[in-house]
């Protein structure tokens, strides 16, 4: 990802990450005094207890899927220094021919409905599984790449989504993916500003 995008993200993405570190933290220890203060204590002890358990779940839950992300995008900047490194989640509910291009391709793999790390560089947009040692999934040249814009989208349900949108050649029907990043225990969309400015480099790729 370009520098000043991904700068962006991870001044942001710490201060989300302190301020979910911060409350958890408030909940333990503020949660602790009050439990061991009260008289009887069973009752709030139990809702103490069980108050940390559901915070602790969901840090880990936070955790180990960015974490997953996060080593993908990791290990692909390292391997491909030149190239520009995201996430990219298809839209579901915007329909395209992804499926109709990966058979053509004869790759039998799925891509679902969730983040993958994606690389763009010299030879087209991949998608990538994630994790430490990341997989290929699949690679769109860029002789089969016609123009990649980010514009606003309403899907079949009528919520208006800021997308990225990939002409590729010959389908009709484009190919819409949502963009972002992973730090921390954050992973989100990137904003409109750093969508824009990660388009704007991801075309500068083009041979």
């Amino acid at each position: 990802m370009d520098h000043v995008v991904g700068r962006r993200f991870r001044m942001r993405a710490r201060i989300i990450t302190a301020a979910v570190l911060t409350l958890a933290i408030a909940i333990v220890v503020g949660g602790g005094w009050a439990a061991a203060s009260a008289v009887p204590a069973g009752g709030l002890l139990l809702a103490y207890v069980t108050a940390v358990i559901a915070v602790v779940t969901t840090a880990l839950v936070l955790w180990r899927g960015t974490a997953r992300l996060t080593a993908g995008l990791h290990a692909l900047a390292v391997a491909h220094p030149d190239g520009v490194v995201f996430l990219g989640r298809r839209m579901p509910p915007v329909v395209s021919d992804l499926p109709a291009f990966m058979r053509a391709k004869g790759l039998t793999g799925v891509i679902g409905e969730g983040w993958y790390p994606a690389l763009a560089d010299y030879r087209g947009i991949s998608a990538w599984s994630p994790g430490r040692h990341p997989r290929e999934l699949v690679l769109v040249d860029w002789i089969e790449v016609g123009e990649v814009r980010a514009e606003h989208t309403r899907s079949v349900d009528g919520d208006s989504h800021l997308s990225v949108i990939v002409d590729v050649r010959p389908y009709v029907l484009p190919l819409t993916v949502e963009v972002g990043y992973a730090w921390g225990l954050v992973t989100m969309p990137l904003d409109a500003v750093d969508s824009a400015d990660l388009v704007t480099t991801v075309n500068a790729q083009r041979p």
